[in-house]
């Protein structure tokens, strides 16, 4: 298959796709592979996917596949075979994803405040001056 045809069909597999339900949250495992999806170049094969973090998770092929099932099926990746391999491509954007699990974890536990955030994180820590300093810049930039 040349880069044209592949070109091709990943843009028609992604206007056959329906849209990403970002209100998911993926557990850890498929998180991990979805990170290696999103570190990666679509598409990716299931042996790059092996060598990206199966291998440093102790996974056998079998359950790297379950979790690319998974997400499949969950709609965060797609894929196709040319030949014997099987490759992936992912939907979901990762920039959107973690905004979406982020909104979400600050509303289920603090309530939706971002003070709240910040009292629990540095209950027990403290701010160095740089730190202050960038929070201050940040503030100031965003309103």
């Amino acid at each position: 298959m040349n880069v044209d045809n592949v070109s091709g069909l990943l843009e028609e597999i992604i206007e056959r796709s329906k849209p990403v339900d970002y209100n998911v949250k993926l557990p850890d495992a498929e998180f991990d592979v979805m990170n290696a999806i999103w570190d990666g170049a679509p598409p990716l094969t299931t042996s790059y996917l092996m060598q990206k973090i199966g291998n440093k998770k102790g996974w056998k092929a079998p359950t790297l596949i379950s979790f690319l099932v998974r997400l499949e099926d969950r709609g965060f990746i797609a894929s196709y075979k040319n030949g014997k391999e099987r490759y992936y491509i992912p939907l979901a954007l990762k920039d959107e994803y973690i905004s979406s699990v982020t909104d979400s974890f600050i509303e289920q536990y603090h309530g939706g405040s971002f003070i709240s955030v910040l009292n629990s994180f540095f209950k027990d820590r403290s701010l160095s001056e740089d730190d202050i300093d960038g929070l201050l810049d940040w503030l100031k930039s965003k309103y």
